[in-house]
């Protein structure tokens, strides 16, 4: 592994973290008040929802320029995390209690990230792992035969297949 990624990576989930808990606690502060209107529900979550928006951006920028991890890794990190933290919320702020099966449901999600992420499953059954794409070739990082025809449209180029 290279070690010059570390920072990158520290910096990453740092703000992720940061960004998952503004949004779930944005989606669980109104819970225990029973008579909010709808209007004053929006005014108390609107603004963790702008937050963690803002904040997102920039995680989001950090993978995608580092190539830290991969879409489906980014979802099974937001998974992990949202799942984590509504155990936390549910625990310590709605005062409910959590069970034996919500805990081994968390490391089965666990489990299929290190999957995702050390490419287990490919390596052991010898599949080669597409690396990630060319971002100097626009064309490449594009994941669609359309979004590729509208990018050599709008540039000019003809050879398109």
């Amino acid at each position: 592994m290279d070690l010059t990624y570390l920072p990158h990576y520290a910096l990453f989930l740092f703000l992720f973290i940061v960004a998952q808990s503004l949004s779930m606690w944005g989606q669980y502060v109104t819970l225990p008040f029973k008579n909010l209107s709808m209007w004053e529900a929006y005014k108390m979550a609107i603004p963790f929802a702008w937050m963690d928006w803002f904040v997102m951006t920039f995680v989001i920028m950090i993978g995608d320029k580092y190539e830290l991890v991969t879409p489906t890794q980014d979802t099974f990190l937001l998974i992990i995390l949202q799942f984590s933290l509504i155990l936390i919320i549910n625990r310590f702020y709605l005062k409910q209690t959590i069970n034996r099966s919500d805990i081994i449901a968390f490391f089965i999600i666990l489990a299929g990230f290190i999957v995702s992420f050390i490419h287990i499953v490919s390596k052991v059954l010898s599949i080669r792992v597409p690396k990630y794409p060319n971002r100097k070739n626009p064309d490449e990082a594009l994941s669609t035969l359309l979004a590729q025809r509208y990018h050599a449209i709008i540039t000019g180029e003809r050879n398109i297949d």
